[in-house]
């Protein structure tokens, strides 16, 4: 795959899980087009793909920051989960106005539909990860 928009990797993706009950797509068409991906297999997770330029841009919600009690000692222990925690990364960004923690990863937009799947089951696999590592700052638990 060449350096390609979201809608040319839209169509990549639905070839690939033509029949794939484990991952739903939908494409979300607007001046910013993204892709929703629900990994059914990893309880319905939501990821957003989006590519732009020579990137494509893979993240996932890990926890709304009002649902942290102790911001300070979950930023830290963040820091500490990101340099062993392959393909994906933990951020903090602003979703609706709210500050949410993410979990994320890039590749190159020349990457083929094979390599954007290896990220989508990391990011799956490393924000389960990460949550039960950090639930101990979650309010409620």
């Amino acid at each position: 795959m060449t350096e390609c928009s979201t809608r040319d990797l839209y169509a990549q993706l639905s070839r690939k899980y033509e029949g794939d009950e484990r991952i739903s797509l939908e494409l979300v068409d607007s001046a910013d087009p993204a892709i929703n991906v629900t990994m059914h297999e990893y309880g319905d997770m939501q990821i957003v793909v989006a590519a732009s330029g020579s990137q494509i841009f893979v993240s996932t919600i890990l926890v709304d920051a009002a649902q942290v009690n102790d911001r300070a000692g979950f930023n830290d222990a963040c820091m500490r989960i990101n340099p062993i925690n392959p393909l994906s990364n933990l951020g903090l960004t602003q979703i609706d106005g709210r500050d949410t923690y993410i979990v994320f990863g890039e590749l190159s937009a020349s990457s083929c539909a094979d390599d954007v799947d290896e990220e989508l089951q990391a990011l799956a696999v490393n924000t389960i990860d990460a949550a039960e590592s950090l639930k101990s700052y979650f309010t409620g638990a």
